[in-house]
Order: C-alpha cells, then sequence, then structure tokens
C-alpha cells in the first residue's frame, strides 16, 4: 500500500512512526493535520500495547473530499483561513488533542511520560527520551529498567504500583536515577497520576518529571558553605576564647573596646573602655605601647614590636603583633593587637633544643648531636692521626626480639643496652644512638689503635652479661667497626662509613661472642663490592639470571640414586656461573632471598613434574623417604599428585633459609601454590632447614613446619652437629631427616673425635626414627666406613657433582644404582 493510500485509509504502515514520534500499530487510524480520510475507518478496534480497556472509536471526519484534499475553514468574517501551505481545513476535536499532544510532548522542557499498567511506555516527551538519552520512538514499549539501574528502576516501579492500586496521585516527591555508566546519581522532581480511559478505569499512569540535579546540588553547597561559615564562626568563637595569645582591640582614642578571656586573665584588671594608662602600667612600657597604636592608626600598615612588662605581678616577655582594621571605604577605624607570652616561648624552645639533640628512648645524644660533635672534634684536634676514634656497632639478630617478644621488649632492651654502654665508656667519651638498634661511640684523645681496641672490648664485655627483657634472659651480642682519623681531610661522613663498614667486616667473619675489627682500605673496597653485589642480585631477580643443579643422594647400602639436592647458582652476565658462597649473604641481609627462595621453591617442582612425567612406572623399589605418597595434601597446604606405584622419582631436597622461615608469612600458600600448579607428589618433597634457623624460628616458623610434615613433605634439619646440636630440636619439631655436616665427614677415618661424633648422631638419629645423610662424601673409606657405621644415605663428590636438569634426568631414566664420580657437561 502506497503512503497517499495509507492516509486515505487512515492507517500506517507497520513499523512507521507517527508525526509526535511514536509507532503507529497496524489498522489503527490516525487522522493526519490537512487531509481527510475518503473513506470510515477501519472498525477493528483501537488498542495501545500493554492497555487492555476498550479503545474510543475514532470520529468520523468533518467532510469527505478524497485523499491529500485541503477544506478551508472560515474566518470570523466568514473568510477562508490561511496558513504557511494554504487554506486550513477545519478539524476535529480528536485531531486537535493528538495535535496538543504532540506539541506539548515535543516542545514541552519537563519530562512527561504515560504508561502502561506494566509500566512499559506508552508516550514520552522529547525531553524525557533526551533524558533517556534515545528517541521517543525508541522508548514505546520499554520500561525504565532500560535505562536505569536495577535498584532505581524498581523504586519506580514501586511508587507506580501504589498509584495504580490507591488511584491516588504522587506529586511533588524526589525520585533518584542512575543511569547505566554515569558516575553521578541525577534527581528529578516527579508528580505521577494513574491513567483512566474514558470508562474511568485505570489503564496506566502519567506523569510529570523535572531534572532537579543541578538544583539539589547548589542547594547542598548551599548548605554545606552556610554550615562551613558556621563553624568557622564557631572556630573563630572558640579560637579567640581559648587562644593563650593575649586579644584586644583598640579605637582611635587608644580604648580597649574588645579583651578576649587571656588577655583579661593576665591582667587582672577591667580592660573595656579603658586606655593602658588607665590601668596602671610603666611609663617606659606606655610609651612604646601608645607609639605603636598611633603609627598604625596614621599608617594602616601592621607592625611588630616586643616589650618587657610586668603583667599580673609577673616579669614577662611579650611579642605583639599590631594590626589595622578598616571600614568599607578603607578607613583604619581600630586596631587589633595579638601579644603572645615569650617566657613560656623560650623555655619551650629551650627544651625542644635539648630534645633536638637527645634520643627520647635512651636518652643518649642522637644522630644531629654525634655528627656535629664528630665535626667539632676533627677541627679541634686537626684530624690527628689515630687521635680520634669513632667506634660504630649494632646488636646481632636485635630484629628477632622484636619479633618475637614485640616492640615494647625491643625498646627495654635497648635502654638497658644504653645504660651500660653510659658506664663502659671512658669520661668524656660520647655515645650515641644513630637509628634502630645502631650505637655510635665517638672517643677523642685516643692513644691510637691499642686504645681503641681496649674501649671497643670494654663495650663487648658489658654486654656479655644477660638481659632482663620482659622478665626472660636475653643475650645480646654486638659487632663493632672501627675508624680513626687520618689526618685534617677527614670528614665526618667518612669516619662514619668506614666506621660501619669495618663493622659488617666484624660481621662476616662471625665471631661467636661478637668482636670488633678495624676499618682497612680493602674493606671499604668489600662495602663497594657488596653495595653492587646487590643491585647485580635485584637486578638478578628481576631478569630471571639463576638455575639450579641437582647433586645425587645415594643409598648407601646398594648404590640406588634415591633422591638430589635442588642447588642454586647464578648466572651472572660478567662474572660467569657464582655458587651461593658468592651472593647468599647478601640475598640474606636484603631479604631478597624471599623472591629468590619462592622462585628455587617454584622451579624445583616444576623440574619434579618434569622428570615425573618421563619417568615410566617401575618395579624396582621406591625411592627415600618410604611409601608411597597418599592422593592429597593435608593442613590446607594443597593437593599434589600421588606417585604411581613403583615409581623412580626421586626425593627432592629443597633448602629453606632462616629469613624464609622468619620473614616470608606467605611461605606456606607458597609452597601450596607451587606443588598444585605442577601436580607433583608431596611426598617427594624435602625442606631442608639449618639448626640456626630452627632455633630462631618463631611460632609462626614453627607451625609452618608442622603444616608441611602434617602435607607428608619431608622435612631435613641440615649442618646438624656444627650449631646447638640440641636434642630438643629433634624433639619439638617434625624431623625426618638428619644431615651430618661435611666438616665431621672430612676427618671420619682421620679422627677420633669426628668418627665419635657421627656414631653418636647416627645412632640418636635412628633412635628417634630418623634417617641420616652424610654430606660431603669424597673418599671410598668415608663411604665404606659409613656403611659400617649404618648411614642410611650419602651425597658428595665421590658419587656425583652437582648436575643439570638434563643430565640428573637421565640418570634416573637409566635406573643406575651405582653413581660414580660423575660431573656435569651442562656449564653449570
Amino acid at each position: 500500500m502506497t503512503s497517499a493510500a495509507e492516509r486515505g485509509a487512515g492507517t500506517d504502515a507497520p513499523g512507521r512512526s507517527r508525526p509526535d514520534g511514536f509507532p503507529v500499530q497496524p489498522g489503527v487510524p490516525r487522522p493526519e493535520v490537512g487531509t481527510v480520510p475518503d473513506r470510515a475507518p477501519d472498525p477493528a478496534p483501537d488498542r495501545v500495547p500493554g492497555i487492555e480497556a476498550e479503545a474510543v472509536p475514532a470520529p468520523a471526519p468533518v467532510a469527505d473530499h478524497g485523499t491529500g484534499e485541503r477544506i478551508a475553514a472560515s474566518n470570523a468574517e466568514g473568510g477562508p483561513l490561511f496558513g504557511p501551505e494554504g487554506p486550513i481545513r477545519p478539524i476535529d476535536e480528536t485531531e486537535l488533542d493528538r495535535i496538543c499532544l504532540h506539541n506539548l510532548l515535543s516542545a514541552c522542557a519537563d519530562m512527561i511520560f504515560f504508561k502502561d499498567r506494566e509500566s512499559r511506555f506508552l508516550r514520552v516527551s522529547d525531553s524525557a527520551a533526551e533524558f533517556s538519552g534515545t528517541d521517543p520512538a525508541s522508548m514505546i514499549g520499554k520500561t525504565v529498567r532500560d535505562y536505569f539501574t536495577p535498584e532505581h528502576a524498581a523504586a519506580a516501579f514501586a511508587t507506580e504500583r501504589a498509584i495504580m492500586s490507591t488511584g491516588r496521585a504522587l506529586t511533588d516527591f524526589e525520585e533518584p536515577h542512575l543511569r547505566p555508566g554515569t558516575p553521578e546519581e541525577e534527581t528529578l522532581s516527579a508528580s505521577k497520576q494513574p491513567l483512566r480511559d474514558f470508562d474511568g478505569r485505570i489503564i496506566g499512569t502519567f506523569g510529570i518529571s523535572r531534572d532537579i540535579t543541578a538544583r539539589k546540588i547548589s542547594e547542598r553547597e548551599l548548605k554545606a558553605r552556610t554550615a562551613e561559615l558556621d563553624r568557622v564562626g564557631r572556630e573563630l568563637k572558640t579560637l579567640l576564647d581559648t587562644s593563650p595569645d593575649l586579644m584586644a582591640r583598640f579605637d582611635r582614642d587608644l580604648r580597649c573596646t574588645y579583651a578576649n578571656p587571656a588577655a583579661r586573665e593576665i591582667t587582672g584588671v577591667e580592660m573595656l573602655g579603658r586606655t593602658s594608662r588607665q590601668r596602671g602600667y610603666s611609663e617606659d612600657f606606655l610609651g612604646v605601647w601608645e607609639e605603636s597604636l598611633r603609627q598604625v592608626l596614621e599608617t594602616g600598615r601592621d607592625t611588630d614590636r616586643e616589650f618587657s612588662v610586668t603583667v599580673g605581678g609577673q616579669y614577662r616577655f611579650l611579642h605583639t603583633r599590631f594590626v589595622p582594621e578598616l571600614d568599607a571605604d578603607g578607613e583604619v577605624t581600630s586596631v587589633l593587637s595579638v601579644s603572645r607570652d615569650l617566657t613560656d616561648r623560650r623555655r619551650i624552645e629551650e627544651a625542644l633544643a635539648e630534645q633536638a639533640v637527645r634520643d627520647p628512648l635512651t636518652g643518649l645524644a642522637n644522630r644531629t648531636l654525634l655528627v656535629s660533635r664528630i665535626s667539632e672534634a676533627i677541627e679541634y684536634s686537626g684530624g690527628a692521626d689515630d687521635r680520634l676514634a669513632v667506634l660504630f656497632l649494632d646488636l646481632d639478630r636485635f630484629k628477632l626480639v622484636n619479633d618475637s617478644l614485640g616492640h615494647a621488649a625491643g625498646d627495654e632492651l635497648l635502654a638497658a643496652v644504653a645504660d651500660r654502654l653510659r658506664k663502659a665508656v671512658r669520661r668524656g667519651d660520647l655515645v650515641a644512638r644513630f637509628g634502630g638498634d645502631e650505637f655510635v661511640v665517638l672517643c677523642e684523645n685516643v692513644a691510637g689503635h691499642a686504645e681503641a681496641a681496649s674501649i671497643a672490648q670494654r663495650v663487648i664485655d658489658c654486654l656479655i652479661r644477660p638481659f632482663d627483657c620482659a622478665g626472660k634472659p636475653m643475650h645480646v651480642r654486638t659487632s663493632i667497626g672501627i675508624a680513626l682519623a687520618h689526618g685534617p681531610d677527614t670528614t665526618v661522613d667518612e669516619l662514619l662509613r668506614d666506621a660501619d663498614a669495618a663493622m659488617y667486616q666484624a660481621k662476616s667473619d662471625g665471631a661467636v661472642a661478637g668482636g670488633y675489627r678495624f676499618f682497612e682500605p680493602a674493606t671499604h673496597e668489600r662495602a663497594v663490592h657488596r653495595m653492587n653485589l646487590e643491585q647485580d642480585l635485584r637486578q638478578a631477580v628481576e631478569r630471571g639470571e639463576f638455575t639450579l643443579v641437582y647433586q645425587p643422594i645415594v643409598a648407601l647400602d646398594d648404590g640406588r640414586v634415591t633422591g638430589a639436592e635442588a642447588l642454586i647458582r647464578w648466572r651472572h652476565p660478567e662474572r660467569g656461573l657464582l655458587t651461593p658462597a658468592a651472593f647468599l649473604e647478601v640475598a640474606e641481609e636484603t631479604q631478597l632471598i624471599v623472591p629468590i627462595g619462592r622462585w628455587v621453591l617454584d622451579e624445583a617442582c616444576r623440574q619434579l613434574a618434569a622428570w615425573n612425567a618421563m619417568l615410566p612406572p617401575g618395579s624396582e623399589g621406591e625411592a627415600e623417604g618410604g611409601a608411597e605418597v597418599g592422593a592429597g595434601v593435608a593442613a590446607g597446604v594443597g593437593a599434589g599428585v600421588a606417585a604411581g606405584a613403583g615409581s623412580r622419582l626421586p626425593l627432592l631436597a629443597v633448602n629453606l633459609s632462616s629469613r624464609q622461615l622468619s620473614h616470608d608469612g606467605d611461605l606456606v600458600t607458597q609452597v601450596a601454590k607451587a606443588i598444585a600448579r605442577h601436580g607433583v607428589p608431596a611426598g617427594r618433597i624435602c625442606l631442608e632447614v639449618t639448626e640456626t634457623a630452627v632455633h630462631e624460628a618463631s611460632l609462626t616458623a614453627r607451625s609452618a613446619l608442622a603444616a608441611f610434615s602434617a602435607a607428608g613433605m619431608k622435612i631435613a634439619l641440615d649442618d646438624y652437629g656444627t650449631g646447638y646440636s640440641s636434642l630438643g630440636h629433634l624433639r619439638d619439631n617434625p624431623v625426618d631427616t638428619l644431615k651430618i655436616d661435611r666438616v665431621f665427614i672430612s676427618g671420619l677415618t682421620r679422627n677420633r673425635g669426628d668418627d665419635a661424633i657421627v656414631v653418636a648422631v647416627i645412632t640418636l638419629a635412628h633412635a628417634l626414627g630418623m634417617r641420616v645423610v652424610a654430606e660431603g662424601v669424597e673418599t671410598p673409606e668415608q663411604r665404606e666406613r659409613l656403611r659400617e657405621l649404618g648411614c642410611d644415605f650419602a651425597q658428595g663428590h665421590l658419587f656425583a657433582m652437582p648436575l643439570c636438569a638434563e643430565e640428573f634426568g637421565e640418570l634416573l631414566r637409566s635406573g643406575a644404582t651405582a653413581v660414580g664420580a660423575l660431573s656435569c657437561s651442562c656449564g653449570v
């Protein structure tokens, strides 16, 4: 049907839009302005989607002159009416209603809408569509849920259901809306009415809304500004009423017109309405005071003065600022004086000056005073060789005190150490707390190295006796670095730097009961080397420059390869392949050992999974560690994949440092993730810890070991016999294996003492149900002696050098029962 025919029939084709922007349903009459249908409308009922009431039939046309014919109306004089396009035909009330509705919906700035009983839009104004981010035709049949967030749509639905159920309108209420993707909520002022048909039945709702977001924002801003002004006013009054400063206002006759409580209290006399002369001050004070007031009144510029005056019977020093107050014309009408009592201020400044150079916890000199005193000592002595010494010391493992007993106990210990240091040094020596657990002693007029060493030894001796820390005896060790002035060019920074470097050298020397070292040029070189090593190590972590090698562990009874120890190597881009001895100490001190240790755990699990996939299930016994691992990992450590029955998958030992145990609070989770990520059996992981690490372990670290053991992993105590050799450590921790240090193995066939120690360790371990691994086995004689003593396993160069992953995998694949002196050909 053509458009003209459609208009003649009084209908629109499906999908077309009416002039007011709403789609026309098939068969629904649509009278048009300027035309009259040439036949009666379709008798089909006129229904709007969603409205169940019957529609009123469209009224008959005024006249029938054919499609598109214009019929002129008459004006008051009987002549035809003309519009821009020619004569205007008469229109009936129904069409006039539609024209009015169309214009209203198109031009009204407020948002108008009509909805059915399901809250679907029947008609909307252009402004409502624009607010919703669409056009009127697109909104027909949709709901606010299509344009706003669910919670705001639900609120709109609720109000409309209430209107339809009660038949009562809701007027002038606020309705929030939030459009998806917009950060701010918008507020509408709305009025909604029930929409009724001609029989009075409620067929939906209609309403009008106005966007009052800007107004609400303005109201909130105005309210906030008003509240802020009120707050400022209250604060200003509070400030004036509570200020310790003396505030007063004087008019042009020098009479006081205002005085705050502090000014009234300190003078002790009535001030208002009086001049200063009427309050009995001295002539000297009055002359300067009145001169200052007159100067400000005449010039309009503020000024500052200081006065000494007897006020309230006390002699005081006052600093006063005189500020002009102006009227609207810029004329000076009065002067505001603000006086501050410098007496109390000076006392406070003196106290602050003392606090500025003293450590509040220990009462020792702080770094500021120390630097100043060293500078003065260098200047006074002219930097004479060996006459000025700086001792730099810190407390070994002090962080363990804070971590285990708390910072309060740590502070108590620092204060006690400071007290002993004061008593240990000579009269006139300056003891300073440099920061944390670091202390510095400045010694002037020393008789060279000998006296400086004597003072250092006295410091060490004074700390040997245990401290009472939180009700527990605490032993403190210290390492001391000593630097002496070397001439007039000596600087403060050099002395402190050199003493600090010497202290680290003393630490690296490993004196058991503490020790001291004098600075030497080589010490500085070592410090520079250490700093460079630390930077390289950080880059190595980021660049992934580490690799693992694997040293086989063999069963001494038949030579089977039952496991391996994963050993880290660093492929340094300039220095080549480095063993842990070259970088492990720095990694520990900088706590880089934590990310490095996590990488080692993950890489070891990955490689174990690769070997597991490579090895076919066999029937040749089991790897060291007993029966095959079960199907899961307990205690929240994560699930592993059990090795198949008879698998030759080795027990892989991975070292955990004391730093990892003490400082990596996420260690258990990291191990769990590594096992789960690579699907390795937990029972094929052995975590090696040193006895020192166990001794220093916190409660959290001990819990971690317990969790690992409960999960089926093995725990090995490394280097047993070189540290505490505590039976309590064996009893209180879930240890499966003892590893005898190579220092005892090396003298096994030559030294009766070493032989006896090895016998004792093996006997003790077996009595406790533990297995024993001997480290550093290098000769057949050592191997045979260990067999005689009943040692279970061994590792060392006699059997194999550390192998790369490929070579160790080939060893496993071959199923060799005797390793022989294998060496690595992979360059690691």
